[in-house]
């Protein structure tokens, strides 16, 4: 699981759980189990495109603009 910690206008992270996110922003992503570092080492490039999922229902889209610590 990968959990993303979005962000206000001003790059800080949005912690008021009654906030509404944006439509269109900036997320920092946390791999949250160290044990799949590496299979998204493996998977993570800059252009990847991913999906915010609620089950199986895709509820929003992601790209990858930025690798801060699983670089290759």
């Amino acid at each position: 699981m990968i959990y993303p910690e979005f962000e206000d206008e001003n790059e800080q992270p949005i912690t008021d759980l009654n906030l509404p996110i944006n439509r269109q922003g900036f997320a920092k992503m946390w791999i949250l189990n160290d044990d799949y570092i590496n299979y998204h080492k493996g998977k993570m490039k800059n252009g990847t495109i991913g999906y915010f999922m609620e089950g199986n229902r895709k509820v929003g889209e992601c790209e990858v603009i930025e690798l801060l610590n699983l670089k290759s």
